[in-house]
């Protein structure tokens, strides 16, 4: 396995290993400023702010990309970088976050027909609120809809606010 490219930037590093990445167009459908493939070199690490590329970065399905904040940088929140694990529960027809027994986020969907999912509900509970876990769970789907052929309906006030905003779930997104 080969190394990472490594992009330097003046306060962030980014690293693209090649060999894992599934090309699923998030970097670049996303955070076009930053991630070109039409320019040389297609990463630009000072097209934005540190930080600003690094959340961008942790929504990379296959961690191809990667980043190291340089010195004076604000680390990433603590809650960021314990990236919590979503779980497809199929049989409730939900992906759901837990913190040990609890649920702490749930996204409920309903199947119009196998290749057609329509979110309806999207919920964090108070105390796990502002870390990012809404849009973790729409990630998850985003993905699964990808790896599975499925288009997304999100009728949901959240996901559909999330789907209007990032152009990189437009290509699950029904029309």
């Amino acid at each position: 396995m080969s190394e990472p490219k490594v992009y330097y930037g003046k306060n962030i590093n980014v690293m693209f290993n090649s060999e894992i990445c599934i090309h699923s167009g998030v970097c670049v459908k996303g955070f076009p400023s930053v991630f070109n493939l039409s320019k040389r070199p297609w990463v630009d690490p000072d097209a934005a702010t540190a930080e600003e590329i690094a959340r961008h970065i942790d929504k990379c399905p296959s961690k191809a990309l990667t980043y190291q904040l340089l010195e004076g940088e604000s680390p990433i929140k603590n809650e960021e970088l314990n990236i919590p694990v979503v779980e497809h529960d199929l049989a409730h027809k939900r992906f759901l976050i837990r913190d040990q027994d609890a649920i702490a986020a749930e996204m409920t969907y309903v199947t119009s027909s196998p290749e057609l999912y329509i979110i309806d509900h999207t919920l964090v509970d108070h105390a796990y609120r502002g870390q990012g876990l809404g849009d973790k769970l729409v990630d998850a789907m985003v993905v699964y809809a990808r790896e599975n052929g499925i288009k997304i309906l999100p009728l949901c006030p959240f996901a559909k606010g999330r789907f209007e905003h990032y152009s990189e779930y437009w290509d699950v997104l029904h029309k």
